[in-house]
């Protein structure tokens, strides 16, 4: 076991990304970042822009700590992608902390869609995502997570990782969510937890016409539900491509939009 002054001393990455973009031409009048995070806008030729986060740690680890603020006010559109899938390595202490805010008010539209989050052997991360919004304004937030990669041969058998959703809109608390996976993987892989899948998503998707368009993603051959302003899909999968690959198709025909290029790069 590593000693207190060792832990103190280990290298950790840090780093925040903040922006904001505003009215219906999507302007940028907010650009802040540091660290080991950074925030590309490629030039996508569509009218929404992308905004793209670049981990250039190459992944998190144990004691890393990243925060991410975006806002989309004003009737701004913005869809948030991250180059690559997200890597959490092993980690020889501490827990890696993600803090991500989302502001989308004023008629906006806020899509944030990440890119998978691997998780590996003996990984540790807690995750925070909490969002303001009007009821005017739309959201979209889609997290994939992959439970070691099946291609490479790799195994959970340990992994900490607790993810908090808070979403409120009009200063009222709308949809929360928790989850927690700590301890011996194997625990989890049940019939009434991942059911062996060794990958899985979550689709959230608050606006004024999320039950009208539940029929709508039904049809796309997915289990899903909504009430309150929220449709809500859950997919899980034995392989990550086919997880990407399902995720690709659903989110192409309900946004009625591409991706971000990054997610076919």
């Amino acid at each position: 076991m590593l000693d207190t002054a060792t832990i103190a001393g280990m290298q950790r990455a840090k780093g925040k990304v903040r922006a904001g973009f505003s009215g219906a031409s999507n302007r940028l009048r907010d650009l802040h970042q540091s660290g080991s995070l950074k925030a590309l806008l490629p030039r996508n030729h569509a009218p929404v822009p992308d905004l793209v986060l670049v981990n250039t740690a190459g992944g998190l680890t144990g004691g890393d700590d990243y925060a991410v603020s975006i806002e989309a006010l004003d009737g701004a559109s913005l869809n948030v992608a991250t180059q690559t899938a997200e890597r959490v390595y092993k980690a020889s202490a501490g827990v890696a902390q993600m803090n991500v805010s989302l502001t989308v008010r004023g008629g906006g539209t806020l899509c944030w869609m990440p890119q998978e989050t691997i998780l590996f052997d003996r990984s540790a991360i807690a995750r925070k995502i909490t969002a303001e919004m009007d009821e005017g304004s739309r959201l979209l937030i889609v997290e994939p997570i992959v439970y070691g990669r099946r291609a490479m041969g790799e195994t959970l058998e340990t992994v900490h990782f607790s993810d908090q959703w808070r979403i409120r809109q009009g200063g009222r608390l709308v949809h929360a969510e928790a989850t927690a996976i700590t301890g011996p993987f194997s625990a989890y892989q049940g019939i009434g937890a991942l059911d062996n899948a060794r990958a899985s998503a979550t689709i959230l998707y608050v606006a004024s016409d999320a039950e009208d368009r539940l029929d709508e993603m039904r049809s796309y051959g997915v289990t899903a539900s909504a009430w309150g302003g929220r449709l809500v899909v859950r997919l899980l999968a034995d392989d990550a491509l086919k997880l990407r690959r399902q995720m690709t198709e659903i989110l192409t025909r309900f946004r009625g939009a591409p991706l971000p290029r990054v997610w076919t790069m």
